[in-house]
């Protein structure tokens, strides 16, 4: 397993995970690990997933200016 060290962090944003941690019964340590866990970078699998979502999601949508209206906009 690795380690990692963090120097310099504010002590009212340690304190707000510590307080955190302690409401869920674990340790601080605990919090942070799954802190970073639960945001670590997307695989480029999941990028590709994610992508494909949000694409899904516009299919469909109709731009609100045609191609000719934004051509003219630029004249």
């Amino acid at each position: 397993m690795a380690q990692v060290l963090i120097r310099n962090l504010d002590e009212d944003t340690v304190e707000s995970y510590r307080q955190k941690a302690k409401i869920k019964g674990i340790s601080l340590e605990q919090e942070l690990r799954n802190l970073l866990e639960r945001n670590k970078p997307f695989t480029p699998e999941e990028r590709v997933a994610y992508s494909r979502a949000v694409r899904s999601m516009q299919e469909g949508i109709a731009p609100s200016l045609t191609l000719e209206e934004i051509r003219e906009g630029l004249d």
